[in-house]
């Protein structure tokens, strides 16, 4: 990596850019979190997606166990 160009200024992205960027992978995350994760860890589905991909039923099988 010693041997890349440095980007000219013109290049790199503006602080709206940035900020944007942020925003919207935030709300990703909180998508995946919501509509993945919590189901299939602790069997928490407040959109219905984890039950119909099976995710909601894995999340009850790993309570019972703990």
């Amino acid at each position: 990596m010693h041997n890349a160009p440095k980007p000219n200024i013109d290049e790199l992205p503006t602080k709206p850019q940035l900020f944007r960027s942020t925003i919207l992978a935030g709300i990703g995350a909180v998508a995946i979190m919501v509509t993945i994760y919590l189901p299939a860890e602790y069997a928490i589905d407040p959109t219905g997606v984890g039950r119909v991909l099976g995710l909601t039923e894995m999340g009850e099988i790993k309570i019972q166990l703990a």
